[in-house]
């Protein structure tokens, strides 16, 4: 793994590589203990996290390894933007190869009914949900309804995108983020939704008398305070203060 990642780090920009230190900082919130892992000193997690300044190389393979031993997201990165940027070079000299699947919501989304979508959303924030959640939800008339929609409509689509299915019943499972055991409930397979498109993912329900808005934000992007809202003429302006590092 370690010739891998050493083959592998050149490839990643310092935007991507900032991207990785964050999500690193996720999981520990230390920068001492951060540092201790990476065999560097706090004050260099801190130039990185503070101030934007990419990793070198030398600190990138440390980096790297780790995280790819403590996030499964860095994985889900890697393999979106590191593939797109060889995709994109191999364009630039114009070779072509066959199109695959991809593993991108958005596709997924645009093969989906409003209520589907719903679903796939709920899910994708809260990664479980009883079937009663999801009844409630949509304001479907019956379990029936949901499961007919799951198998019939959302595991299809996500077989044509990914070639597999997306959501799954388990009788028993262990949240990886909470450590709950989470009993007959539908789960969200993880791993299977991260993608990038040129525009971002929003969607738009009506919600027993209110509008959800729905958006997809980069992980890095942290925010706080309270919403701003304004509508004028048919247009929807939404500000949120981001939390200054």
């Amino acid at each position: 793994m370690k010739e891998a990642v050493q083959e592998l780090t050149p490839f990643i920009s310092p935007n991507l590589r900032l991207d990785i230190v964050t999500c690193l900082w996720e999981e520990y919130r230390d920068e001492v203990k951060l540092a201790d892992e990476l065999g560097c000193r706090p004050a260099l997690v801190d130039k990185w996290l503070k101030e934007g300044k990419a990793p070198s190389d030398k600190h990138m393979c440390q980096i790297l390894s780790l995280a790819l031993r403590r996030s499964s997201r860095v994985r889900e990165i890697l393999q979106v933007e590191v593939l797109e940027q060889i995709e994109s070079l191999f364009a630039d000299i114009d070779i072509r190869h066959k199109e695959k699947p991809g593993r991108d919501l958005g596709k997924i989304l645009d093969l989906l009914d409003e209520k589907s979508r719903q679903i796939l959303w709920y899910l994708w924030w809260n990664r479980h949900a009883e079937i009663d959640e999801l009844v409630e939800l949509t304001k479907a008339h019956s379990d029936m309804d949901i499961l007919l929609r799951i198998k019939g409509v959302i595991n299809p689509a996500a077989q044509d995108v990914l070639g597999r299915e997306l959501v799954r019943f388990e009788n028993a499972r262990i949240d990886p983020v909470t450590g709950e055991k989470v009993l007959s409930s539908w789960w969200l397979e993880e791993g299977s939704l991260l993608g990038r498109r040129r525009e971002p993912l929003v969607d738009i329900f009506e919600e027993n008398g209110h509008i959800a808005i729905i958006a997809q934000l980069p992980a890095s992007l942290d925010l706080a305070g309270e919403a701003q809202v304004e509508s004028k003429d048919g247009v929807l302006r939404i500000r949120v203060a981001k939390v200054k590092g």
